[in-house]
């Protein structure tokens, strides 16, 4: 029997303990990601800025969707048992090395290649999920299933690192993948067929090297100059002019390259199909709007004080929102619903989520307040996943459906950049205009402030203080207050600003008729990535 047509898993696997393998592969590959789910935890342990950690976390989740591209060829060429333990096994080396070195280059080299790693393995999973499928309601399910996963991924793994996190210091979160690792590795071997093959033996000839060279180059100093523009100056810094410059040159090379080769990485015709391009911009602009959680779990933190396990609940509510929301979306999607008006409906709970926090978010508040508003987000993000997934890659003529998949995968990559990017700069603005008001306020002639500031004090010498440290300890105490007071209007402010993009978002769906006649074309040979 030939190679090809060797069954992956071996005979005795059952079909549950098959899907039960895949979905572990998945939720490993994505366990890199949990190394960011507590950024301050991260800059205490390496010593670095938050920047740092932004630029990090654009370092792996870049390295994965350049990877991609090459990943659909590569995986034509071994067979999947071993190259999935190459993959475990260049992780394990990964995170071994991280364990014994606290050093941030040796992180972020690490984080690049673990990138390629988890593209690697979610490329392994796809081709073991989706050409199995044979009718459209499967293929629905395993969308749903697979896009579900990798949205409640971050939660989930949020939940595992605030655990460790609590007990133990971050270099345990190292220890802990290792041994993740280990396990997969024997049930890997213990499953699959080593000589199993998803297609015949495709040589590894005229791969487009130098193209991915420059795509994954063009993607790295584009999420460098995002990152760190603000901190730097943007175009005041000569090093963010020659890296936007460098990267117009290095786009422009991609482009000429891809238009001329036979087999290109990515086939940019796609780009001539109107929907499509639409689906991208949906796809942007879903993350931006999806980015701005980093900014709630900040006010939970700092205004509210919680500490990690205290988080724990709001966490639960996001990945039960989602799973509920796309178990939903998916019968609607099967039933034939209208995909724009499903996106429709995702950005409105999305909007919804916005409103709930600007009445909300203040210096005072319980984490039980804020279960519902991410349930609501978790719904939102279920909501409109698969939706905008399908529309774009339904939109897209089948013999270049594969590059709607790795151009769509981009755009997410842009949006969530992009987020973080907007995030910095509409922070620093707003913390800067109410910093100024609250200056204007708070001065000597106000007559409330010296009351107030006498008030701190007898409360410290009321607790046992001498009178020069309730003196002291009250103007700190009182510039923390002041501190909360510019974090939560500036929050607000920045939310303000996304629900008037959402609404503007939704009129122009309501109002753009021909983008809702787009039928869904789920085709058997299309893994979508």
């Amino acid at each position: 029997m030939q190679a090809h047509q060797i069954p992956v898993f071996k005979p005795w696997v059952g079909e549950w303990m098959a899907r039960s393998v895949i979905f572990a592969i998945l939720m490993t590959c994505l366990f890199s990601f949990a190394f960011y789910s507590s950024p301050v935890t991260v800059m205490g342990f390496y010593g670095v800025q938050s920047t740092d950690v932004q630029y990090g976390m654009v370092v792996i989740y870049g390295s994965t969707v350049a990877f991609l591209a090459l990943d659909f060829r590569i995986v034509k060429y071994f067979a999947p048992r071993k190259y999935l333990i190459m993959a475990l096994a260049v992780n394990a080396i990964c995170s071994v090395l991280c364990f014994h070195f606290k050093d941030w280059t040796l992180f972020i080299i690490c984080q690049f290649v673990q990138g390629i790693t988890c593209a690697l393995m979610s490329g392994i999973v796809l081709q073991l999920t989706f050409p199995r499928l044979q009718s459209t309601r499967a293929r629905v399910i395993a969308y749903t299933l697979l896009y579900g996963s990798i949205q409640i991924s971050v939660p989930f793994y949020s939940i595992y690192t605030s655990t460790v996190l609590y007990f133990y210091d971050f270099n345990w979160l190292f220890y802990g993948f290792n041994i993740m690792l280990i396990v997969l590795t024997f049930v890997v071997l213990l499953t699959m067929n080593s000589k199993a093959r998803f297609t015949k033996k495709i040589p590894l000839y005229q791969v487009d090297w130098p193209g991915y060279l420059f795509y994954v180059s063009f993607i790295l100093i584009l999420g460098y100059s995002l990152i760190y523009g603000r901190q730097l100056g943007w175009f005041d810094s000569p090093l963010i002019v020659f890296l936007t410059l460098g990267n117009l040159i290095i786009l422009m090379l991609f482009v000429i390259r891809e238009s001329k080769l036979k087999r290109p990485l990515i086939n940019l015709q796609i780009f001539k199909v109107k929907n499509f391009v639409i689906g991208l911009l949906l796809l942007f602009t879903f993350y931006i709007f999806k980015g701005s959680t980093g900014l709630a779990y900040g006010y939970f933190e700092v205004i509210l004080g919680n500490d990690p396990l205290s988080t724990i609940p709001i966490w639960i509510a996001v990945i039960t929102g989602t799973a509920l929301s796309m178990f939903v979306t998916s019968r609607f999607v099967l039933m034939g619903f209208n995909l724009i008006r499903l996106i429709i409906a995702g950005f409105g709970f999305m909007a919804l989520y916005y409103a709930y926090m600007i009445l909300f978010v203040s210096v005072q508040g319980e984490t039980i307040d804020f279960i519902l508003p991410m349930f609501i987000y978790g719904v939102a993000t279920g909501v409109l996943f698969v939706p905008i997934v399908s529309f774009t890659s339904s939109a897209a003529p089948p013999n270049i459906a594969l590059n709607a998949s790795l151009i769509g995968i981009f755009a997410r990559f842009t949006g969530f950049t992009a987020s973080l990017a907007l995030n910095n700069e509409i922070q620093l603005f707003s913390k800067s205009a109410v910093r100024e008001k609250i200056r204007e306020t708070l001065t000597e002639t106000n007559p409330q402030l010296p009351l107030t500031l006498l008030d701190i004090q007898n409360k410290y010498r009321n607790a046992g203080n001498d009178i020069y440290t309730a003196k002291e300890a009250s103007g700190a105490y009182f510039n923390k207050l002041a501190g909360q007071q510019i974090l939560a209007r500036a929050t607000r402010d920045y939310y303000d600003l996304m629900l008037a993009g959402l609404v503007f978002i939704i009129a122009i769906l309501i109002f753009s008729p021909q983008i809702q006649k787009v039928i869904l074309r789920l085709r058997k040979g299309v893994i979508p990535y």
